[in-house]
This record gives structure tokens, C-alpha cells and sequence, in this order.
């Protein structure tokens, strides 16, 4: 089924429109996704998202609402799929925002599709070849998803789950493991 007939699909909100100075009266603070925030592995890195001010409040469409997928425009086209924690960020128009309509599918089993290799290699051959390579609403729209049981699709998302866990894991561990050796150098270099 194609994304149009199961989802609103939109993007997200031109920024200069609504940004003003902090220091400005009336002014509405957000936190808001970045290119950076969005982890290749399909999950939002929030020490990564920005501050902004609008000087007026946001509708909610330009907000994230819980199973919201978000897509980057450019590359590398990275779905992810919103949790209860992620609620209320800005949505910048280098995003895609896709709400399902229909629960036949689970929003976090779609961004995982989308990110998967045949939808990133169908990405590629439709973006729009500027300097930067952008994928259209448009096409976005077109995207056949596979007919799978939900029985399967919470399958495949827990076993996806359990994967982005164990990367951040050892992210961490290695974080963890830098600052030791450094540690341990410059214990040793202050001996000397």
C-alpha cells in the first residue's frame, strides 16, 4: 500500500518564519531536531537537539507527536520514529513529518522500512540532484509499503529494538574506554 493512502505526509516548518530573539517579549521556547539529532541507526540522539524561539506558539503539525515518523530530506534519509519522550519538538522543513491514518501498520515497523536498502536506493534515483541530493514529498508519497502482519512487524521492530540497545551500549562503552586510556596517558606522562 502506497504511503498517500495510509498517512498524511508533509514538511515540516520553514524556519524563518517564526524565529525570533530570545531576549525578544512573548516569545515561545522549543526544543527542536537537527540533521545532527538523527542517528543513522534510525534513533534520535536528544544531546544533539537545538533551542528555538518562535515568537508565536507552533501549531501542532510542526510538532512531534508520538509515532510521528520524521525522514531526512537529504542524505543520508534517515526514519525515525517518534517515542512519548520526543513529544513537542520543532519539526524543521528539512524534515519530512509522516502521521499513519490507518493501524495496519506499526509507525516504528515503517521507519524501518523506509530506512531500509531498497527504499534508500529508490531514494537515491529520485532525489533532485542540486548540490545537495533531496528527496521530493512527492515521491515520498509513492513509497509501496509491503503488506505484513502486525504479528510480524512487532516482531521485526523488538528485534530492531534490541539492536539499537545493544549500539548504544557500546557506544557508551567505548566513550567510557576513551577516557580511560586518556586518563592512563597522562597519569603516565605526569610521572615522568
Amino acid at each position: 500500500m502506497e504511503l498517500i493512502n495510509m498517512s498524511e505526509v508533509q514538511t515540516g516548518l520553514v524556519l524563518v518564519r517564526k524565529r525570533t530573539d530570545a531576549k525578544e517579549k512573548d516569545t515561545h521556547k522549543y526544543r527542536m531536531l537537527t540533521l545532527k539529532s538523527f542517528e543513522p541507526q534510525g534513533w534520535v540522539n536528544e544531546g544533539e537537539l537545538d533551542v528555538f524561539f518562535s515568537k508565536e506558539k507552533l501549531e501542532n503539525k510542526y510538532l512531534t507527536n508520538k509515532g510521528d515518523i520524521i525522514i531526512r530530506l537529504t542524505t543520508p534519509y534517515t526514519a525515525i520514529c517518534i517515542n512519548d519522550k520526543q513529544e513537542g519538538l520543532v519539526i524543521p522543513s528539512n524534515f519530512a513529518i509522516i502521521r499513519l491514518k490507518k493501524q495496519i501498520y506499526i509507525p516504528e515497523f515503517v521507519a524501518l522500512f523506509l530506512n531500509s536498502e531498497i527504499i534508500e536506493k529508490k531514494f537515491f534515483k529520485s532525489s533532485i540532484s542540486t548540490t545537495i541530493p533531496l528527496i521530493k514529498t512527492k515521491h515520498l508519497r509513492e513509497i509501496d509499503i509491503s503488506d505484513i502482519p502486525l504479528v510480524v512487524q512487532q516482531k521485526i521492530v523488538e528485534l530492531n529494538q534490541l539492536q539499537v540497545k545493544e549500539k548504544i551500549l557500546l557506544s557508551c562503552l567505548m566513550k567510557e574506554k576513551e577516557k580511560l586510556a586518556k586518563a592512563s596517558i597522562n597519569k603516565i606522562i605526569m610521572e615522568d
